[in-house]
């Protein structure tokens, strides 16, 4: 696929008394046969769950990161849970449509969204969505990946220096794309706005993969994504990365600055977290977890 697994770190807590607990996590067992191309054994069958498929509802277009986690996750997750796993992307509204669609869905532990930061500030960016993070019962974060400001190759600027100093003395000139208006990505446009003292115009896309082509392309002028989103353009020389919002400079662009090295206090990056409704058993939660 060509996308940098070892970007993110995987998290647990799923230990008592030094000793691994005998139930393993689903979404743990799949990060680790996916990072490491092997086979985990399926856990031991609890009840009749799942006895039909489960849903993964993407809230952005394909392509993007957390489609991309969603479907490598997949076929692990079937050889786990012995039962279909479909990923359904129903992107817009910042993210809001899929959120809306999940939370009215039973809470059986059939139907699950992957969500980002989106998800903490929706009830301030859209607060007439019907969207808040306690409509939602949490079941695994799986990782994070640092974002930044990304350009297309041709472009005039090849750093965060020189776009900072071009936006300042040309003030909503340049267009930014986004994932989604009001979304992490929009607010993280916004905050380097806020820090740095420029303005843009703001453009929103149904996800972080359709605003790639749009800056790559010369519609939008730049794009606020993350690494994990932009690697493999950046790799092959189509995207330009000019800087992170990172505490410190990323192994896989060791030469894009971060706002920190010019005195800006801005760091920002998203996550992977997978929930489902509100009111799902335990024993579900525990063993999807």
């Amino acid at each position: 696929m060509g996308w940098p697994w070892s970007a993110f770190s995987i998290t647990t807590n799923r230990s008592e008394g030094g000793k691994t607990m005998r139930k393993a996590s689903v979404f743990l067992l799949v990060c680790l046969a996916v990072g490491a191309g092997v086979l985990v054994a399926p856990a031991a069958a609890q009840e009749k769950f799942p006895k039909d498929p489960v849903t993964i509802v993407v809230p952005y277009a394909a392509g993007g990161s957390h489609d991309l986690v969603a479907r490598a996750l997949q076929p692990q997750m079937e050889k786990i849970l012995g039962a279909p796993v479909i990923v359904e992307n129903k992107p817009g509204g910042g993210s809001t449509i899929a959120c809306n669609y999940v939370k009215a869905a039973p809470p059986n532990g059939y139907m699950l969204v992957t969500v980002s930061p989106t998800l903490s500030i929706i009830k301030y960016t859209l607060p007439d969505s019907g969207v808040t993070f306690d409509q939602f019962e949490p079941i695994a974060y799986v990782g994070y990946t640092p974002q930044g400001v990304f350009t297309r190759v041709d472009a005039p600027w090849n750093n965060l220096k020189e776009l900072i100093e071009y936006a300042k003395a040309n003030p909503g000139k340049l267009k930014c794309g986004n994932a989604g208006h009001g979304g992490n990505f929009h607010m993280g446009a916004v905050g380097i706005e806020q820090a740095t003292g420029v303005k843009f115009t703001h453009i929103p896309f149904k996800g972080a993969a359709p605003a790639v082509p749009a800056v790559m392309g010369g519609h939008v002028d730049i794009i606020v994504s993350t690494i994990a989103d932009t690697l493999h353009m950046v790799k092959g020389g189509s995207l330009k990365v000019l800087g992170l919002a990172a505490p410190e400079r990323n192994k896989f662009a060791p030469d894009a600055q971060t706002f920190k090295e010019l005195g800006y206090d801005i760091e920002f990056s998203t996550y992977w977290s997978y929930l489902g409704p509100k009111g799902m058993p335990k024993d579900r939660v525990k063993m999807l977890y």
